[in-house]
């Protein structure tokens, strides 16, 4: 299970609120950390949250996501557009073969082709899943202040 820790910073809805986390020694590691939604100050990120608990703006919190979801959604974001490459790639070769045709141009058409249809098979898919499926949950408010730090403060919050 991966944890974090932060601060609500705004509620969205019934059961989910944005939450202001420092970013950790996991983030740095992360492949797709340019896509996160990191701050102004470059350490710090907003993650929805599932809020269950009923934690309130102002609240500091631990968020947990499972490994499992976490890695489920690697292998659909990272390796299925590389297989659909790959295997993009190897019919245009076959195709441009048996064409009489040079099979380069064919392998990097369909291939190419086949990487943005599994990226546009994957946006609308993941539509279609319920957002508390995958995103991580409130496991537990953490007791203390219930005013804004300094930090979160500077953050226009």
């Amino acid at each position: 299970m991966i944890e974090e820790e932060g601060t609500i910073v705004e509620l969205k809805g019934k059961h989910i609120a944005a939450v202001l986390c420092q970013k950790s020694s996991f983030c740095e590691n992360c492949a797709s950390m340019d896509a996160c939604q990191v701050g102004s100050d470059n350490k710090s990120k907003i993650v929805e949250a599932h809020n269950v608990l009923g934690a309130q703006v102002g609240d500091r919190v631990k968020l947990a996501t499972s490994s499992k979801n976490f890695l489920q959604s690697s292998f659909l974001l990272y390796v299925v557009p590389l297989i659909a490459l790959i295997v993009g790639a190897v019919a245009g070769n076959a195709i441009g073969e048996a064409m009489g045709n040079d099979p380069n141009v064919f392998a990097a058409l369909l291939g190419t082709s086949f990487l943005v249809g599994s990226f546009l098979v994957i946006r609308v898919g993941s539509r279609a899943i319920p957002k508390e499926n995958y995103m991580p949950r409130i496991i537990e408010i953490i007791p203390g202040d219930k005013h804004l730090p300094d930090d979160l403060k500077s953050h226009g919050y």
